[in-house]
């Protein structure tokens, strides 16, 4: 599955319509990060590790978060206080006590980790990431 992606000539996001909602300001990531823990930062930095030979990835910055598209957004990682909020989208319920929160979500099912330090961060995380990916 292949969408023709489209650029908003205003932010330079690739959004799915020249008519979607979209925070139409370029933020620049880093920024997400100021007066945040050191762990989160880390935690981000792994996550993009995880992602970096993924073919065909935009990650964008908005108000509050980062954006991981393929076709459509598969990942969004917002920087908590104490905490990395990772969401991802699933088939199926995701039955894991470590999950913050699955929930249907649109058609879809919605997990939520939080994640305080890079050592939360497990391979069956990133199984998680990579079936989102894939059904993006």
């Amino acid at each position: 599955m292949n969408i023709k992606k489209i650029i908003c000539p205003n932010c330079n996001r690739t959004i799915r319509s020249l008519n979607s909602y979209h925070y139409c300001k370029e933020v620049v990531i880093d920024d997400l990060f100021i007066k945040k823990n050191d762990e989160i930062v880390l935690v981000f930095d792994r996550l993009l590790q995880i992602v970096a030979d993924w073919e065909g990835i935009e990650i964008s910055g908005t108000k509050n978060c980062v954006v991981f598209v393929r076709n459509k957004t598969f990942l969004v990682a917002k920087p908590m206080t104490k905490f990395l909020e990772i969401k991802f989208y699933a088939n199926n319920q995701i039955e894991d006590e470590e999950l913050y929160k699955c929930h249907l979500w649109n058609s879809k099912y919605e997990g939520i980790l939080r994640i305080k330090n890079e050592n939360e961060l497990k391979p069956k995380h990133a199984q998680y990431f990579k079936n989102s990916y894939l059904i993006s």
